[in-house]
């Protein structure tokens, strides 16, 4: 028994353990930066093809992004101040409750009478108080939100640090792309080189390919919400229409959240119960498109899962994580079943299992 040999994997094995727990907390930085860079790496790639030094198209593809970035805030920044303003006055400027105010809409108006039409054959139910206590607690959770932000700041400091920290480690990721690739070549032994390197590229492809496609689908829907919802007159239409492309990546339950945000936003304005049949419509028209032209297209075959895994999925994620895990649980989980995937197939080929 080689006991050097011995010593040497526990002391390796130890060192990453302790490595693991060390960078834990950056761990979320990393995987995001990564994800990005993945996204970005076929821009960078192309314009390095046009003799463009890697560092400076890493740059050129930042200051687009930035621009893009700077359009779409001074754009929409001034047009969602404008809107929260419309939508604080409805309650800002009168002596009555914010409850009395919010029994003034016209849907919120009819369902209370629907509720206490109820409450006159049943009156043991209550159904109407019920109603207006749900709404003051609505109204005191708003009242405390300031209170909130400032109990949370250590968490609104990081988010704002995730954000600056994320493009940063891209950045280097992005533009150290083969340095970093020939150092986790250079760790591997001889007989696994070939191995590796195929690996490699089959991995960068599979996860590249389908984060991009996820990418696209989301912008691809995020339009079609926004001009949709903003034909059918929603107020508030852009908003919703990125919150659902987000939402979308959730499946089965991301698209029922966008038409519950479009249906909630036209019920909070005020607008007529026409509207909210109009905001369903075109929600309803948007998830055809999608289901049936863009996921198709865009997505394609770089995902196959059953749909029951799908659905279990989504709901450990909620479970495990809330909406954030959600949100990245079937991608996460399909490139982990990529990568084994891959490895299982290649390691068959070189006879190694």
């Amino acid at each position: 028994m080689n006991w050097t040999k011995i010593v040497f994997i526990v002391i390796i094995l130890a060192m990453v353990v302790l490595g693991i727990i060390f960078y834990r907390p950056v761990f979320s930085y990393l995987i995001a930066s990564l994800v990005f860079a993945y996204i970005l790496d076929p821009l960078v790639t192309s314009l390095e093809y046009r003799r463009v030094p890697r560092w400076l198209s890493v740059l050129m593809v930042y200051a687009v992004i930035a621009g893009v970035l700077a359009l779409f805030t001074t754009r929409m920044v001034p047009m969602l101040i404008n809107q929260g303003n419309n939508l604080m006055a409805l309650f800002q400027y009168s002596d009555k409750p914010v409850s009395e105010q919010v029994l003034a809409l016209p849907f919120v108006r009819s369902v209370f009478e629907f509720l206490q039409n109820i409450d006159k054959q049943v009156p043991s139910l209550g159904f109407s108080a019920k109603f207006v206590h749900l709404i003051e607690t609505g109204n005191q959770l708003l009242g405390e939100l300031p209170k909130l932000l400032v109990d949370n700041y250590q968490t609104i400091l990081s988010m704002i640090s995730f954000v600056i920290t994320v493009p940063v480690f891209s950045f280097f990721m992005l533009k150290d792309k083969q340095a970093l690739r020939k150092g986790m070549l250079s760790l591997v032994p001889n007989r696994f080189f070939e191995l590796a390197v195929i690996l490699q590229d089959k991995i960068d492809e599979t996860v590249g390919r389908f984060l991009r496609a996820m990418l696209l689908e989301v912008i691809a829907v995020s339009i079609m919400t926004s001009v949709a919802l903003t034909i059918a007159g929603v107020p508030y239409a852009v908003l919703i229409g990125i919150t659902a492309g987000v939402a979308n990546i959730i499946p089965y339950i991301g698209p029922w959240m966008g038409a519950a945000l479009a249906v909630l936003t036209v019920l909070i304005t005020g607008k007529p119960l026409s509207m909210m049949i109009y905001a369903a419509l075109a929600m309803y028209l948007v998830q055809v498109l999608d289901n049936n032209f863009v996921y198709p297209v865009v997505v394609g075959k770089t995902i196959r899962m059953h749909p029951l895994i799908v659905l279990v999925t989504v709901l450990a994620g909620g479970w495990f994580g809330g909406i954030i895990w959600m949100l990245f649980s079937v991608p996460l989980v399909y490139i982990v079943y990529s990568l084994v995937r891959e490895l299982y197939i290649n390691l068959k080929q070189f006879r190694l299992i």
